[in-house]
């Protein structure tokens, strides 16, 4: 029996043009095999969040199956979509043909040309039985990207074909929503746990499985590191596009963070579509500058400079009534907000979405400035520790220089006061990560992250406060592009609070 399964990405409650692509692909000259595949959540899209209670949406869900039921007769199709099961909204499957609508809402068998297929909707394969009668199981996802879980969800299935001797197949959801990426996994497991094949992640695609043929065993080699800058490629792209935006535009200021995501916008955009601009203030070193024009000549991205100074000057002059010697953290915070509304000024200008350069380390311990660093439409570096960025710089660097070397080599610094570097008020990032990865990750007390990272408590109880402040920072952040279990939109704490560490 020939399946096809497509990594197909809809726009979230957009059902008459998903229902218009679903059309499309079963209209296509491309061979479909005996049953067209796509994933669940297909016609409404995910996450839904609220929408998942929306009653419009959920009559245009039905309405739209049976639109392809209607043109859909020759070629049998199975997609995930949104419906009510015992008064409540979940997510279900449809398997449509002949004009005939099967409902799914768990599983359940249906028989084509002959064979006996079980098709799960929303259950990953190691929570789930195989029926005594199915001839081939098939799991409709959405499971959102996270670092890591391809290998194990590949072995999930292989494990479940293998104890089940049945030929599984996965068929997960593409696209990038409100911080979360879905990867569009699609494979196959042969009835002796062989993975017989899997699609490229992060792309629309169709791949077609003969599960009664003898399919050569294939291996799933890609690197850890190489899932995850696709996955914030990806994510970064499907954001910004299904925002309305082709263009993207943030500060460029020699820095790490800043680097990385213009690689990652290159990337997703092309050099063409990014606009870098270099906001030197007083302060900001010619290093600084040489080595944001070095990246931009790398990347073939625009770089425009303005200088901060002339506004910065104007500013303190329009209050000099009030004080006549601002603090240094109001100078550092005026700089901030007046970089980020020169970006702002000019992505209105170029049609372009601001990007924030913000990372975990820095949303966690709250040296981002509200409307500044913390401003912008997206955040993809926001799930990553500083630590992270630079182990995946020089990932990226192995084959070419993508990110100059001296970005790596040099102290991070936000460049508000002179030779001022992240860790003048900070532990080094490698131990302020392991902090931040003990408390957020693990929980731990600051007795134990002391004990076990060999420092004083008195450090840790200081980097634990600064998290705990910046919440209100966090809460008004960009979304950021979720790739870990643990992404610091998931740590809710009140923001007015006294946490006694």
């Amino acid at each position: 029996m020939k399946i096809t399964l497509a990594s197909f990405n809809p726009l979230t409650a957009a059902i008459r043009s998903n229902t218009a692509q679903v059309l499309s692909l079963v209209k296509s000259p491309a061979p479909k095999g005996d049953l067209l595949v796509l994933p669940e959540a297909a016609l409404c899209g995910c996450p839904l969040f609220d929408l998942f209670e929306d009653k419009a949406l959920l009559t245009a869900n039905v309405a739209a199956l049976k639109e392809m039921a209607a043109v859909s007769k020759a070629q049998p199709l199975v997609l995930g979509y949104l419906d009510k099961q015992a008064g409540h909204p979940v997510t279900a499957a449809a398997y449509i043909y002949k004009g005939k609508i099967t409902k799914i809402f768990d599983n359940e068998l249906v028989e084509i040309n002959g064979q006996t297929v079980q098709i799960f909707v929303g259950q990953a394969p190691q929570d789930c039985e195989a029926d005594e009668d199915a001839d081939v199981v098939i799991f409709l996802h959405t499971t959102p990207y996270i670092k890591g879980n391809i290998q194990p969800r590949l072995e999930a299935l292989q494990k479940f074909a293998k104890k089940y001797t049945v030929p599984a197949l996965l068929c997960n959801l593409l696209g990038g929503g409100d911080g979360m990426i879905f990867d569009g996994l699609t494979a196959a497991a042969d009835a002796k746990g062989k993975l017989v094949a899997w699609g490229e992640l992060f792309r629309e695609q169709l791949i077609t499985v003969d599960t009664q043929a003898k399919n050569p065993p294939v291996i799933y080699d890609v690197p850890v590191q190489q899932e995850l800058l696709a996955a914030l490629v990806f994510g970064l792209r499907d954001y910004v596009t299904k925002s309305g935006y082709d263009k993207v535009i943030f500060g460029l200021s020699g820095g790490i963070d800043s680097a990385f995501t213009a690689v990652l916008a290159a990337k997703a955009f092309g050099g063409e579509s990014v606009h870098c601009v270099s906001l030197p203030s007083y302060c900001t070193s010619d290093l600084s500058k040489s080595l944001a024009g070095q990246l931009a000549l790398k990347l073939h991205v625009n770089l425009e400079e303005i200088e901060v100074l002339p506004a910065f000057k104007a500013l303190k002059e329009s209050m000099s009534h009030i004080f006549s010697h601002a603090k240094d953290s109001t100078d550092q915070e005026l700089q901030s907000r007046l970089r980020t509304t020169i970006l702002g000024a000019l992505a209105n200008e170029y049609g372009a979405l601001l990007i924030s350069t913000d990372d975990k380390t820095e949303l966690s311990v709250g040296p981002s400035v509200i409307y500044k660093d913390a401003g912008g439409a997206v955040c993809p570096l926001g799930d990553l520790y500083k630590s992270e960025i630079y182990e995946l710089a020089r990932f990226m660097n192995r084959e070419r220089e993508l990110i100059p070397q001296g970005i790596l080599d040099r102290a991070p610094t936000p460049e508000l006061r002179p030779n001022q570097t992240d860790e003048d008020q900070l532990p080094k990032y490698d131990v302020l990560d392991k902090m931040l990865r003990a408390y957020v990750e693990e929980s731990c007390a600051p007795a134990d992250i002391a004990r076990k990272l060999h420092v004083s408590q008195t450090s840790v109880k200081a980097v634990l406060e600064r998290v705990n402040r910046a919440d209100l920072k966090r809460r008004q952040s960009a979304p950021v592009l979720q790739v870990t279990t643990h992404p610091l939109s998931g740590m809710l704490h009140p923001i007015i609070k006294k946490i006694e560490l």
